[in-house]
């Protein structure tokens, strides 16, 4: 009886956890502060889908007001150099908060700041940046940092919502 528990449990435990485990190869932190000092934090997501799996954050800030924000991408592979990453910056108007599909980046009015970065991510690599921005117009914004070209099945990025009044 003793052998057949031991036989069973692998496949016990393989059952009872259908979903296949995937290596994370990144991290990304957002962080976004308005002039009144409040600020708000963005952690990894990964897609599919396109608009992740966690909802975003939102801040609020009015127009022509300095926004403070700071985000870092971080191999966290511990033997694996990520080649030829690039890490996507953007801060661009969108419908609502918290729409699922991306603004379109293609309409120039819809950009206010985009930036990218590629290069290798040694293990324990990481690149960032802080910006200030001050936006010209109300409405809603979407800020994100993304990676694209991983190689892997999937990519990270993390994002805000930003409410400009």
């Amino acid at each position: 009886m003793r052998r057949l528990t031991f036989a069973i449990l692998p496949i016990l435990l393989i059952a009872a956890n259908p979903r296949p485990g995937r290596a994370e190869h990144a991290r990304v932190d957002l962080e976004v502060a308005n002039a009144s000092g409040e600020q708000v934090a963005s952690f990894v997501d990964q897609t599919p889908p396109d608009h992740g799996k966690n909802p975003r954050p939102v801040v609020r800030a009015k127009v022509g007001e300095p926004i403070k924000i700071r985000w870092t991408f971080t191999n966290v592979y511990p033997h694996k150099t990520l080649e030829d990453v690039v890490v996507h910056f953007y801060v661009a108007r969108q419908g609502m908060a918290g729409q699922k599909e991306a603004p379109d980046l293609a309409i120039e009015a819809n950009v206010v700041f985009e930036s990218a970065i590629e290069m290798d991510f040694k293990p324990g690599a990481k690149a960032g940046a802080r910006n200030t921005l001050r936006v010209a117009k109300p409405g809603n914004y979407l800020i994100r940092v993304e990676s694209r070209g991983t190689g892997s099945d999937h990519e990270h990025f993390a994002a805000i919502d930003l409410i400009v009044e």
